[in-house]
């Protein structure tokens, strides 16, 4: 087991300005205690507000991502409303994911659980292993998904079949994820991270306030009705068009087509 000093949450940094963040309680498969939960709120908000950082990457260490909420300690804490321990250990972490201006990739190996789907859900991108899954096992212990897993899921599959993922905990699988949209990619099991990896220098290379902006258009999209979109997107390509990037990125691109 591990000892008290080592760190539940990682954060590795690479010189292109990708922050990877490793929930790492392997032998519990990386089920989210309080501690946990907590130093993971803390590292998305730190790498959030850093400015070196370009693109995020969130896997979990051993054989699985997360398998959901620490359930010996969710008992103890039986007296504590759901709705307090939800805004305090899990909901400042996915908000964070949400509203960032940074990519935010999840890579998932083994089960994502519980409260761990919603991390997934709650990602920009999402690289599976093959023999990955995502299982909403809430209606196994009498209640109902969290984390916003409901909001996701409606909007991305419709209710009929999110509804069923999470009345029967029907565990979907890497290839019916990418089908369903609920990932990108599902790679070999041994392939998540270096593609994840991948995916995050594509990401660094394109324009940042670009990137930026069209993850806040996209996120909001989802609330606004046609019209307040197509106003939103004016803004913000104003705001990129003044950017000394903007400039910069279509003189570059002028060189290439004289050439």
């Amino acid at each position: 087991m591990p000892s008290e000093a080592t760190p539940l949450v990682r954060v590795e940094h690479t010189e292109e300005g990708v922050a990877e963040i490793i929930i790492a309680r392997p032998a519990v498969r990386n089920a989210l205690n309080e501690p946990t939960a907590l130093a993971l709120n803390e590292a998305l908000a730190t790498v959030a507000a850093d400015l070196q950082v370009r693109c995020v990457i969130l896997s979990g260490e051993g054989s699985a991502f997360c398998a959901g909420a620490d359930l010996a300690e969710f008992e103890n804490a039986s007296t504590q409303p759901a709705s307090e321990r939800l805004a305090t250990l899990f909901l400042p972490a996915l908000r964070s994911m949400m509203a960032m201006e940074k990519p935010v990739i999840a890579a998932v190996s083994g089960a994502a659980a519980g409260i761990g789907v919603s991390y997934v859900l709650a990602s920009d991108m999402v690289v599976m292993g093959r023999s990955a899954y995502l299982k909403l096992a809430f209606i196994n212990i009498g209640l109902i998904p969290d984390g916003g897993a409901c909001w996701h899921l409606v909007r991305k599959l419709g209710h009929a079949q999110a509804f069923e993922m999470a009345s029967l905990a029907t565990p979907i699988d890497a290839e019916r994820c990418v089908a369903l949209g609920l990932a990108n990619r599902a790679v070999e099991d041994d392939q998540v991270l270096a593609e994840a990896r991948a995916l995050a220098q594509a990401l660094v290379a394109q324009s940042p306030q670009a990137l930026g902006a069209t993850k806040r258009a996209m996120r909001q999209a989802a609330n606004l009705s046609l019209d307040d979109t197509l106003t939103l997107e004016g803004a913000l390509q104003d705001e990129c068009k003044a950017t000394d990037d903007f400039h910069a990125r279509v003189a570059a691109f002028r060189h290439r087509r004289r050439n």
